[in-house]
């Protein structure tokens, strides 16, 4: 097995393979989407990318077959990530802006650990229930201040599973149960320490919650509606959240829930996984078994990231407040590289005609000021990474003209 500890680094070139492809979702806008090859370590033969911050860092792993390293990739170089233990393989599943990871040791099918990596990348174990011997951990998420979420269970008699939050690598909060269950675990947090997860209520069902201020809130009623079966997976910081509800990709916010559309040819049966401030949301959509492709939602519209040349298969992890996206993809010689996309507006005919339609008008302002403030770059018109004052001149100058 290969694996590297915190005494042992390596740092190599990132060969870099792009293709760019156009995808037209509903309403005929055009994207161009770039899907960037990041390549493996020295020696291996496929790798992932779990993770990416909004200075560019990607963490995620690179195999060599037998066994893993815990990489990441920086300005082109791909380096190990030192591992707090050699028992398993390391998985790096969030990342904050400052480069702290969450992530988790897997051992066996039954046996985890939880990590936290500082931003210097050493590993810290995270720790489990208070009193309670040989409790498992798994870590999900992490936040700007370095609050991480996942589960962690006890042992013996009843090996029930309890949403967390760590404070870095130390036991900060128990969530406990909603509605009389014995399950809980969290998924995603923010920068307010809203959580997001999933919860065993007491006939047994499944439903997606929200923690927020020491409250749990059933989003499997948001709307009206019950489901048998719901998990939240991420929630951003305008309190939007995406997951799963009857096996769909779902957005809640505001009370309310919504089945997302999907591109043509591509089953709405998946989960939403991640979503950023502006409002971009990814997921792993299906074209029929064995057949997959990473999904983005920008502006309500569904946009097939499409495949390396070559591979037929690829799968989103997150995203970041620019809208890159990371994940894998299959590679023409048959194994899994971990692949960054980024999806920007292919050539707009009318000058602030944001939503398409052939000219500029209200509903352009309204996007707009919808995406104020944040990095949205379908509406960064000048491309200067904020939506403000200079793209608003954009728009009004071509106020009901399409040039």
């Amino acid at each position: 097995m290969h694996w590297l500890t915190s005494s042992a680094f390596a740092t190599v070139a990132l060969t870099l393979v792009s293709a760019s492809v156009f995808a037209a979702p509903l309403g005929g806008t055009q994207w161009q989407i770039t899907i960037t090859d990041l390549g493996v370590f020295p020696g291996n033969l496929g790798s992932q990318g779990f993770a990416i911050n909004d200075t560019g860092k990607i963490v995620g792993t690179s195999s060599a077959g037998v066994g893993s390293y815990t990489v990441q990739w920086i300005n082109g170089l791909i380096s190990a990530i030192p591992v707090y233990s050699r028992s398993g393989s390391s998985i790096p599943k969030d990342m904050n802006d400052q480069g702290e990871i969450a992530g988790t040791l897997v051992i066996s099918s039954l046996m985890n650990q939880g990590i936290y990596w500082d931003a210097q990348n050493n590993p810290f174990p995270l720790e489990g229930l208070p009193s309670v011997s040989g409790s498992q951990v798994v870590a999900h998420g992490i936040n700007v201040g370095g609050h991480i979420v996942g589960r962690a269970q006890e042992g013996s008699p009843n090996f029930a599973g309890h949403a967390v939050i760590w404070n870095k690598a130390t036991f900060e909060t128990d969530l406990g149960f909603m509605d009389g269950g014995s399950y809980s675990e969290g998924y995603g947090i923010n920068d307010a320490g809203d959580v997001v997860g999933a919860a065993g209520i007491a006939n047994g069902s499944l439903h997606a919650f929200v923690w927020k201020n020491g409250q749990f809130t059933d989003l499997a009623t948001w709307g009206g509606g019950l489901t048998s079966a719901s998990v939240a997976y991420a929630i951003n910081n305008n309190g939007v959240i995406v997951g799963k509800r009857a096996n769909v990709a779902t957005r809640w916010a505001n009370g309310a829930f919504q089945a997302l559309p999907m591109p043509a040819g591509v089953s709405a049966f998946t989960a939403a996984v991640d979503v950023n401030d502006a409002g971009d949301i990814i997921a792993t959509g299906s074209k029929g078994y064995p057949l997959e492709v990473g999904v983005l939602w920008r502006n309500g519209e569904p946009i097939d990231l499409g495949t390396l040349p070559g591979g037929n298969i690829s799968r989103a992890a997150r995203i970041n407040e620019a809208g890159e996206i990371v994940g894998e993809a299959k590679a023409a010689d048959g194994f899994f590289h971990a692949v960054k996309w980024t999806v920007t507006r292919a050539s707009p005919p009318c000058a602030g005609d944001l939503n398409g339609s052939g000219t500029v008008d209200a509903a352009d302002l309204a996007m707009l000021l919808g995406g104020w403030g944040g990095a949205n770059p379908t509406l960064d018109l000048n491309h200067d990474g904020v939506v403000n004052a200079a793209d608003l001149a954009t728009v009004l100058s071509a106020w009901g003209a399409c040039f």
